[in-house]
C-alpha cells in the first residue's frame, strides 16, 4: 500500500464513474460478469422497487419459459375451479364421472376459452358459468396482448453479448509490457464504431487514511471500426501509466478491480449498444501471452473465428 500513496498526485483521476471514494461502505466489486451493478437497493417498500415489465424482459428466455407457462396453468386452474364451484351441470359437453374427470375438462375448457379456440364439445349454459367465461374471455384478450408486448420487447430489444477472457494478462508489447484482455462478439450481428474505456479502481492511502480512487487506462486503441474478428484490448504499462512499477501483490493488497466499458452500433437494430465487465487484481496472469484465436478455412476463401480458443495462452517461460 506504501508504493500506492502518491499515485493520485501523479496520474490523473476520473471522479465521473458514479461511485463514491470511501473503501468501508462498498461490496468487493463494482460490476458483475454479467455486466450489472453489483449494488442491492434498500429503504423503498417492496411495490416502489418492483418493476414488473424490466423484470419479464430482462430475465432469462428459460425462466420467462416456465414463468409463462406456470402462469398459464395455474390460471387455467383458477377458472376450473370457479367451473367446478357453480357445478359442472352449467357446461353442456361434461362427461366426467369423478371429481378428477370433472376437474381435467373443467381445466381443458378453461383453456379453449381463454385462448378462444372453442372446439365445439362444451359449451356454458348456466348463467354463472356463462358470466365465469365471460369474465375468462377478456383476461384472454388482456394475456394475448400482454404477451404479444412482451414478447416484441424481448426480441427487439438490442442486447450486445460479448464473449471475455477468463483473465487479465501481462505480456510483452512494444518495448515494454502490456495489460491485455481479449473479446469477440459471440453473435453474428455486425457491431460497428466500437469504442472502449479501461480503469482501474484501487484502495490509495493519503494522509493516513485510505480512499477508493479511479484511474483511466489509456489504451493502445480505443477504437475499432468494427468486432468482426477478436479485439486484444491492450494498456501499455508505461511511464505513464498509474500501473508503472506497481506489483502484482500491490494491486491485490489495494482490491484493485479493473473496470471496462464497451459501446458500439448495432447493425442489425441500427441502435447503440453497452456492455461493461470487470477483473479484480487475482485474476491478472503474468508470463503468458494470448494464442491465435483464428485461421484460414480449408477453401482458403474465409477467415475462421474459434472463439473456444478465447482463453488460449503461450507460456512465456
Amino acid at each position: 500500500m506504501a508504493r500506492l500513496k502518491k499515485l493520485s498526485i501523479r496520474y490523473k483521476q476520473d471522479n465521473n464513474t458514479g461511485f463514491g471514494n470511501q473503501t468501508d461502505n462498498q461490496g468487493t466489486r463494482l460490476f458483475n460478469k454479467s455486466g450489472s451493478f453489483n449494488v442491492i437497493q434498500r429503504g423503498q417498500p417492496w411495490y416502489q422497487r418492483l418493476n414488473i415489465f424490466h423484470e419479464l424482459i430482462t430475465i432469462p428466455w428459460w425462466k420467462f419459459t416456465l414463468l409463462v407457462m406456470a402462469a398459464y396453468i395455474v390460471l387455467n386452474s383458477l377458472f376450473a375451479g370457479l367451473y367446478l364451484s357453480v357445478g359442472m351441470d352449467e357446461i353442456e359437453g361434461d362427461k366426467g364421472l369423478t371429481f378428477w374427470e370433472h376437474f381435467w375438462d373443467a381445466f381443458f375448457f378453461s383453456a379453449q376459452t381463454l385462448t378462444t379456440v372453442g372446439y365445439g364439445r362444451q359449451n356454458p349454459i348456466g348463467f354463472y358459468a356463462n358470466i365465469i367465461s365471460a369474465i375468462e374471455c377478456l383476461f384472454g384478450l388482456m394475456s394475448f396482448a400482454l404477451m404479444t408486448g412482451l414478447l416484441y420487447s424481448r426480441f427487439s430489444r438490442p442486447v450486445v453479448k460479448l464473449l471475455y477472457s477468463q483473465n487479465l494478462i501481462v505480456a510483452p508489447y512494444k518495448q515494454g509490457k502490456g495489460l491485455m484482455f481479449r473479446i469477440a462478439n459471440r453473435h453474428k450481428n455486425q457491431l460497428i464504431e466500437c469504442e472502449a474505456e479501461f480503469m482501474v479502481t484501487m484502495d490509495v492511502l493519503e494522509e493516513d487514511k485510505t480512499y477508493r480512487r479511479f484511474f483511466p487506462l489509456k489504451l493502445e486503441r480505443a477504437k475499432i471500426n468494427s468486432l468482426a474478428l477478436s479485439w486484444t484490448v491492450v494498456h501499455p504499462i508505461d511511464e505513464h501509466s498509474p500501473l508503472h512499477e506497481v506489483t502484482l501483490t500491490d494491486l491485490i493488497e489495494a482490491d484493485a478491480e479493473f473496470l471496462f466499458l464497451f459501446k458500439a452500433f448495432d447493425d442489425t437494430y441500427s441502435q447503440h449498444v453497452h456492455t461493461r465487465y470487470s477483473y479484480k487484481a487475482h485474476e491478472i496472469i503474468e508470463q503468458v501471452k494470448f494464442a491465435s484465436m483464428y485461421s484460414r478455412s480449408n477453401d482458403g476463401f474465409s477467415t475462421v473465428l474459434h472463439l473456444d480458443k478465447i482463453d488460449d495462452l503461450v507460456n512465456m517461460n
